[in-house]
């Protein structure tokens, strides 16, 4: 992904319903927030919230829904 977009800090990516929040060797960091509404093999819905200041991603959260 990185060579991909190289100039990216963070991915935030969906479709496969389920959760990532991980960080590539690069620095890349990929975001999945789930789903809501479909937990696709997961055991429980989720969404995250995402905290920007000044540019700069500062806080990231996955939440459950049970």
């Amino acid at each position: 992904m990185s060579r991909r977009y190289p100039d990216t800090d963070v991915l935030v990516f969906g479709h496969s319903h389920i959760p990532w929040d991980a960080t590539t060797a690069t620095g890349l960091r990929l975001l999945n927030p789930g789903s809501p509404t479909d937990r696709r093999r997961q055991p429980y819905c989720s969404y995250m919230t995402a905290t920007v200041d000044d540019g700069v991603l500062s806080g990231v959260a996955l939440h459950r829904l049970e």
